[in-house]
């Protein structure tokens, strides 16, 4: 399930919105999780009094919201959402759980923004210093970006709004009412109304979890593959073996010819076991997500002993490494 993100300059209106949303996504028969400053018990003053305090603000905000965004229901942020950097790693964080986003930006002007704050109750308005920082640092969404888009716009003092394909002005409700429908996907023909689900990368994606013996599979792999090649070597009378077979590692991931590994030279037991070392660092620390069987491991691990053999053949040894990888 999609993942709102209101933004707007202080005391523009931004909670009121928020409150709408969630009544229509409500409405729609969809939970809705509300992740705001007052639901993480955050002070507004203290929350963004100097530059430390406003960076744990933004990393709690953004935290919660990772914990409960998902497919199970909507999930709001209702914050200033200031800096384009941040809305950036928000869009990131829709995109990593493969869900729909969309930015509604509450565009309300800075005097009236100002005037609303002073007709607050004390405990309850930003100070006048801390308003006049957090309202000249705001960056205006565009729809350009792509983590700004699809963008609705509300005026507030206005009740009006614009959806993100529109020009002219709308009844507030009625854009309100497309940012539900975009999120639903139910207006299928109107591309620029609908916010497209975004898909995981390999940036983005969490790694699947691996089982504890993984690493211990690997290495038996690796070994299996160099006890194959000291028999062929030993059938060899102690010479180069020439070509070892090795049955049931195909090429390509299963389903093709058995893979092969060529020998010009007699290779030593000491020598397979460094190489079966180098592998193993390898897997470890660069390639282990693609390690996650041992019929992969072993189909690598040949496939790296071809590069590292050939390699030192020619008179160097550095070249494997970098091509395995």
């Amino acid at each position: 399930m999609p993942l709102v993100v209101v933004c707007g300059q202080p005391c523009s209106g931004k909670s009121t919105v928020a409150a709408k949303l969630v009544t229509l996504f409500q409405e729609a028969g969809l939970t809705v999780e509300l992740v705001d400053e007052p639901s993480l018990h955050l002070e507004r003053n203290a929350a963004y009094t100097g530059t430390f305090n406003e960076k744990n603000t933004r990393a709690k905000l953004k935290s919660q919201t990772e914990r409960v965004v998902g497919r199970k229901g909507v999930t709001i942020l209702d914050s200033i959402n200031n800096i384009k950097g941040y809305r950036y790693e928000l869009w990131c964080v829709a995109r990593a759980a493969g869900t729909r986003y969309c930015m509604v930006h509450v565009d309300t002007e800075v005097a009236q923004c100002r005037q609303w704050n002073e007709g607050r109750p004390e405990g309850e308005r930003y100070k006048q210093d801390i308003f006049d920082d957090l309202a000249g640092r705001f960056e205006r969404p565009d729809a350009r970006n792509r983590w700004d888009a699809p963008l609705f716009t509300i005026h507030p003092a206005s009740g009006t709004g614009i959806t993100s394909n529109g020009e002219d002005a709308e009844p507030e409700a009625e854009v309100l009412a497309g940012v539900v429908r975009a999120m639903l996907d139910e207006q299928p023909n109107v591309q620029a109304r609908v916010a497209r689900e975004l898909t995981p990368t390999m940036a983005t994606a969490n790694p699947a979890l691996l089982a504890t013996n993984t690493l211990h599979e690997i290495d038996q792999a690796a070994q299996e593959i160099i006890n194959a090649i000291t028999e062929a070597q030993a059938a060899a009378a102690g010479g180069a073996a020439e070509v070892v077979r090795f049955p049931g590692v195909s090429g390509g991931g299963g389903g093709g010819p058995p893979q092969e590994l060529e020998l010009q030279r007699p290779v030593s037991l000491a020598e397979l076991r460094r190489h079966k070392r180098a592998f193993l660092k390898l897997a470890t620390k660069i390639t282990f997500a693609r390690l996650q069987d041992a019929s992969a491991a072993k189909r690598m691990f040949v496939d790296y002993l071809r590069t590292a053999l050939a390699s030192e053949g020619g008179g160097g040894g550095g070249g494997a490494a970098g091509e395995f990888v």
